[in-house]
């Protein structure tokens, strides 16, 4: 049988990332979550995109590549300058966190060959009590030897 790797690496980053002390209150998550219930701040990793490159890498293993839709979400109470700064630069210092855990081990475990975070949009606005919120979206690819 064929070991696709993404669930494991997946799963590791996101045990890598709940074990860190200033992430004890944010919502990680290895799949989206509703607004509602994602609280004031939270790290969700949600559609996955596999590429297999179909190339030959012995007798026994393909290449492929995965790419990880991710976004960090933070509410800020208020509504002036001051909250969306708060919430902009709160949500900054979440995505950082999730690529200072990829740098630490870009191999998640040995689980890939290599994994990085690249790309952000940035949505800001309102959510639906009138709090200021930031919405970082950003990618995780991983390269990996598929094997059988």
């Amino acid at each position: 049988m064929v070991a696709i790797p993404w669930h494991a690496a997946l799963s590791t980053l996101v045990d890598r990332l709940r074990a860190r002390p200033e992430l004890a209150r944010v919502t990680v998550t290895s799949g989206a979550i509703d607004p509602d219930n994602a609280g004031p701040e939270s790290i969700q990793f949600h559609s996955l995109e596999e590429d297999l490159e179909w190339r030959q890498l012995g007798p026994a293993a393909l290449e492929g590549k995965a790419t990880v839709t991710a976004l960090v979400w933070v509410v800020r109470p208020g509504a002036g300058e001051d909250a969306i700064r708060a919430a902009r630069q709160r949500a900054d210092e979440l995505r950082q966190i999730v690529i200072e855990t990829l740098m630490a081990d870009p191999t998640l475990g040995q689980t890939v060959q290599v994994a990085w975070a690249s790309g952000a949009t940035y949505d800001q606005g309102v959510d639906a009590n009138g709090n200021r919120a930031c919405r970082v979206t950003f990618r995780v690819t991983m390269e990996a030897w598929i094997r059988r």
